[in-house]
């Protein structure tokens, strides 16, 4: 089985997040592998934020999310910061790029989770994970029985993702090895 987690990650904490999720996963023998949309400003964020520069070049190096990345797993894993309540424009060309495997529904049935990080509230990014989920609705895939996660960023940048990351990988690779039970 394999999950492919597709992140948009500007300071490295949506990196950090989509890393220990694929070790859970990969700790149950799941083939997970991590792959960033293309951000061809992300050096810009680079130059103007400490923290981004912090984990600039393994971001960079991520191979990039396409369309036959999607094709090649059995489940789809997204995460993308919070702008306004909805994904990064990065994140929307990428599922907008996706079209072609719209018309054929030819993901229909995969598993999918989906998870956020913000600096505004929690309810901000519940709802840049919800437009995610909408794209997810519309391709037909099976949503993985488990409540998004939501990074909460402050001002005192960088905060990296606590403890609580791993108990929260932990629980979603457990739920995502389960049998689809026709849900």
């Amino acid at each position: 089985m394999r999950a492919n987690i597709i992140i948009h990650s500007i300071s490295g904490n949506l990196y950090l997040i989509a890393s220990s999720f694929a070790e859970a996963l990969k700790e149950r023998g799941i083939d997970a592998r991590i792959y960033g949309v293309s951000d061809p400003d992300l050096h810009l964020a680079a130059n103007e934020k400490r923290e981004a520069i912090e984990y600039y070049e393994e971001i960079t190096a991520l191979p990039e999310a396409t369309a036959e990345k999607l094709q090649s797993a059995d489940i789809i894993i997204l995460g993308t910061p919070s702008r306004f309540g909805m994904p990064t424009a990065e994140m929307k060309a990428f599922l907008d790029s996706t079209w072609p495997l719209y018309t054929r529904q030819v993901l229909k049935g995969r598993k999918f989770y989906a998870f956020a990080s913000t600096t505004v509230g929690e309810e901000d990014g519940l709802r840049a994970v919800s437009g995610l989920y909408r794209w997810a609705e519309m391709m037909q895939l099976s949503a993985v029985p488990y409540e998004p996660y939501v990074h909460l960023e402050n001002e005192m940048m960088p905060q990296r993702p606590s403890d609580m990351i791993d108990s929260v990988a932990s629980r979603l690779s457990e739920m995502v090895v389960l049998p689809d039970l026709g849900l």
